[in-house]
């Protein structure tokens, strides 16, 4: 048995490092396939706003570089500058063609306009009320001159000489028949983009035909290039170019100077510092950590995105980026976007930690069912035997619980039976006390009878019969009066009420009185009752509630035993569904201890009583749906209030 238990252990442990293993093997292979597509998905992405961004960005630059392109051609035809050209001594003509100028250049939002003799001096210009005007300046080095004294237009970019601000510059000969007697320039400022551009995770880049950065939404990264960018032999491969643009890139590929073509040689430094386009800018390429071609021809750089630190201590983060580029032929520039790759790593991390989680969830999930099934496979014989058990201890504790039941029945019929006879035996010990006062009550009445009888005998004797009348009436109402004090004796000896009668206080307060009448003359008591009891009716049985007034009542009595004048105040309170009657004596009031237990039987705290009274009178209010409660009246002696259900006036009480 021993030998088949390790056997059978050992081959489950098998199989769960099995299941553990193929487990790992299907997360590895999930994690490879979620990066491959998340990756594709987001570059995808980036690479759509990245084109999207810089078609923007080129619709924006050729808006503003055609609006100006045409202006030195019409300037050229202007009669101001060329009678400059053809006087360029004359003062008042200079002062025109200057005033000309500035009109030109304020109403077509150029950055400066200009007029230069053949000879490159500059003679007049639309800054020339400036602090650092163009006039006298010599501009014959520039590349947009030479080319508009070869007889065409010019166009070129470069850093300000003067102005050391960046502009694109146009340039047109100015003819005198078939001679040019002098060129107008027109210079844009294209800047504007460094400051209104609002993505961060997307670089503008324009470069001009030596692939040098001369606008970069990154201030570092001007005037710099971006070194060597192999893999452009698969992108004319597989994209489609105009002839201008796919001769630019033919170029790149032999390995010539256009744009992303590499570092610049010693002799292109040396052509673009005669021309001083850059000023003294260092033109070294920007600092690429690594360069990667991609299968779709898009190119991933990898470089050092934030200048060096002063002490060059500080390590300097590097970027990840996707470079997205467009030839402008007309223009001689290169547009292009860096995009950064970080949304990239978000998207895979948030792919890979969504499709990972989910399928740790579901391998969780199945590890537990094929546990749940082995445990219910180990223990369901165990189970089996333990059901077995149950219902046999069911059935016993069944058995058990049926006799437990009948006995409690049993239990509680007679403590009902108890507690009815309790209440029926507290009635008969106060019939003593009722028979006082009944006895009290009759002795007048009687005595009436008994004058009134004899002297009805002796004036039916003087044949007096209209005074033997008078007389019998009075007998009959004393006899009726005699009726009304013996029905509180015989409600209060009933054995059980109608608990749905309605019962009038006023008739409650006569039953009470009737009671207590003889106790309360021999203690020389009084009671203060309320007015208006008689039109307040209380749902309840009169017998009941006869019998807890007189107990509370006597209590109170007792309470003041030896006062001069004992007195019991009724208090009054009704709501629409609710009355309350409060008994407030004048004795010491109740202590604290005994307002915790003044309602239990046979607690007492008078040296003779069994301790049952109010317990039998709380009994008999919650029997009737109400409340009894007890505590010290603050100014001094016990306060019991007694809560009952009102009724309406018209339920009176059957008699």
């Amino acid at each position: 048995m021993k030998r088949t238990y390790a056997a059978l252990s050992a081959a489950g442990t098998g199989r769960r490092n099995l299941l553990l293993l193929l487990l790992l093997l299907g997360m590895a292979l999930l994690a490879y396939l979620l990066y491959g597509t998340a990756r594709l998905q987001a570059m995808a992405q980036i690479r759509e706003q990245a084109d999207a961004n810089l078609n923007r960005y080129i619709l924006s630059l050729q808006h503003q570089l055609d609006r100006h392109k045409d202006l030195p051609r019409l300037l050229a035809n202007q009669q101001q500058l060329i009678a400059l050209l053809q006087d360029p001594d004359n003062p008042h003509k200079t002062d025109q063609a200057n005033r000309y100028l500035a009109w030109v250049n304020d109403t077509m939002g150029a950055t400066d306009s200009y007029l230069i003799a053949t000879n490159g001096i500059t003679l007049a210009a639309s800054n020339w009320d400036q602090p650092r005007p163009f006039t006298g300046n010599d501009y014959s080095f520039r590349p947009y001159f030479q080319q508009a004294m070869e007889g065409g237009p010019g166009r070129y970019f470069a850093l300000g000489n003067t102005s050391r601000v960046r502009g694109y510059f146009f340039s047109h000969p100015v003819m005198q028949g078939e001679e040019i007697i002098g060129v107008t320039v027109v210079k844009v400022d294209l800047e504007d983009v460094e400051e209104d551009w609002s993505d961060p995770l997307q670089d503008i880049l324009v470069m001009d035909e030596d692939g040098v950065i001369f606008i970069s939404t990154r201030a570092h990264w001007r005037f710099r290039t971006l070194g060597q960018l192999p893999g452009y032999e698969h992108i004319l491969a597989s994209r489609q170019y105009g002839n201008h643009e796919l001769r630019q890139l033919q170029a790149l590929a032999a390995g010539r100077p256009p744009a992303l073509a590499g570092l610049l040689s010693e002799a292109d430094v040396a052509r673009i510092r005669a021309s001083q386009r850059y000023g003294s800018a260092p033109l070294l390429p920007l600092d690429i950590v690594r360069r990667e071609a991609t299968a779709q021809g898009d190119l991933l750089l990898t470089l050092i995105d934030q200048p060096p630190s002063s002490d060059g201590l500080d390590p300097q983060p590097t970027g990840h980026y996707l470079l997205v580029s467009r030839l402008l032929p007309e223009a001689g520039m290169r547009v292009a976007v860096l995009a950064s790759l970080r949304p990239l790593e978000t998207s895979v991390f948030r792919t890979l930690a969504v499709g990972l989680t989910f399928y740790l969830v579901v391998a969780a999930l199945a590890l537990f069912l094929v546990a749940r099934h082995r445990l219910k496979k180990r223990y369901e014989a165990e189970l089996q035997r333990a059901h077995e058990a149950l219902e046999l201890r069911v059935e016993q504790r069944t058995r058990e619980l049926t006799e437990a039941n009948r006995r409690l029945q049993q239990e509680m019929e007679q403590h009902h039976q108890t507690q009815n006879q309790l209440i029926q035996t507290a009635k008969l010990a106060v019939l003593g006390q009722l028979s006082a006062g009944i006895n009290h009550e009759l002795s007048q009445p009687l005595t009436a009878i008994r004058h009134y009888a004899d002297n009805g005998r002796k004036l039916l004797e003087r044949g007096k019969a209209g005074s033997v009348a008078t007389n019998l009436e009075e007998i009959a109402g004393l006899a009726g009066r005699m009726a009304t004090i013996l029905q509180p004796l015989r409600e209060f000896a009933r054995q059980n009420g109608d608990l749905g009668q309605s019962v009038n206080l006023q008739h409650l307060r006569q039953g009470v009185m009737v009671i207590m009448g003889s106790q309360l003359e021999q203690q020389g008591a009084r009671i203060d009752w309320p007015d208006d009891l008689g039109e307040v009716w209380v749902r309840g049985d009169i017998g009941r509630l006869e019998q807890v007034l007189v107990n509370l009542i006597s209590n109170a009595l007792q309470a003041m035993a030896g006062q001069a004048e004992p007195r019991i105040e009724v208090g009054l309170c009704t709501t629409d569904e609710e009355v309350q009657l409060t008994l407030r004596d004048h004795g010491p009031g109740l202590a604290e201890h005994a307002l915790e237990h003044i309602f239990e039987p046979f607690y007492t705290t008078k040296s003779a009583g069994l301790g049952l009274g109010l317990s039998i009178s709380h009994r008999i209010v919650q029997s009737l749906d109400g409340r009894l409660e007890a505590r010290n009246h603050p100014g001094g002696g016990a306060l019991f209030t007694l809560t009952l259900k009102r009724t309406r006036a018209h339920e009176q009480e059957p008699r």
